[in-house]
């Protein structure tokens, strides 16, 4: 069976970090997942609607401009669906949380509004053909990229499921002093700083002694500092790390 294509990035430290690509089949059934939801959402306001009177009256009664705003208004929640889910849902819209997807840039970083939007304005050239230059776009292309992420730079990837128990902070009196409180963990840790930090934790025994220390050092008082939280001392920077990702993962869900 043939491995995932994945996307390769290099820290400053030259500790090379990886993510799994969406593949075109994983991709359609979040579509597919994504579009039953705004279709049960569109039933229940028209059924909604319907209980004020009769609806079909009511829209022969619309003048044209209005029948013309209704219909834009129609297409824009499913644009806004998207868009919306993509910058305040960590990349991932309902569907694609389903399937375990989330939508990133190109560098491995969070999806942010200008490129949310250039990728979904694209949508307006991919509906009309039923997606088919998406479908071939995302099946040609290395990174599976549709029309929307070649122009945005972004790219779709896989959430990985993480075991962060042995991560999990002490029962001692050092580990008692990290506490994060109020959601402080999760705003500290974006996906892909979740990514980088996991995979440092993971591999981190893979480096020499110098570049290990410097690297939980930095990274530990870059992230207090996120935290609104004291820097650990250096000899408890690992264990810092350790807590606030698995901070993270309980104040996310």
């Amino acid at each position: 069976m043939r491995a995932a294509p994945q996307l390769t990035f290099e820290t400053p430290e030259r500790v090379q970090l990886s993510l799994d690509l969406a593949g075109v089949g994983s991709r359609a059934l979040a579509l597919l997942a994504d579009l039953l939801l705004l279709f049960l959402c569109w039933v229940t306001v028209l059924l909604l609607w319907s209980l004020r009177g009769d609806l079909l009256s009511t829209v022969q009664g619309l003048t044209g401009a209005l029948r013309l705003a209704t219909t834009a208004l129609f297409f824009a929640s499913g644009w806004f669906y998207d868009l919306g889910f993509e910058l305040w849902g960590g990349g991932r819209t309902p569907g694609k949380r389903l399937l375990g997807l989330r939508v990133v840039r190109a560098d491995g970083a969070p999806v942010g509004l200008v490129e949310s939007l250039a990728r979904n304005l694209l949508r307006a050239v991919e509906i009309p053909f039923l997606y088919a230059p998406a479908v071939v776009t995302a099946a040609v292309t290395a990174r599976h990229q549709r029309l929307g992420d070649l122009v945005a730079g972004t790219l779709v990837v896989r959430d990985r499921a993480y075991d962060l128990s042995r991560y999990g902070p002490p029962e001692t009196a050092a580990g008692a002093r990290f506490r994060f409180r109020g959601g402080s963990a999760a705003r500290a840790l974006p996906a892909a700083d979740f990514e980088r930090l996991v995979d440092f934790l993971r591999r981190r025994r893979e480096l020499l002694p110098e570049p290990r220390r410097r690297i939980a050092e930095e990274a530990a008082r870059a992230l207090a500092a996120r935290a609104g939280v004291p820097p650990p001392a250096p000899a408890e920077a690992e264990p810092f790390l350790e807590a606030l990702a698995s901070a993270s993962v309980a104040e996310g869900g």
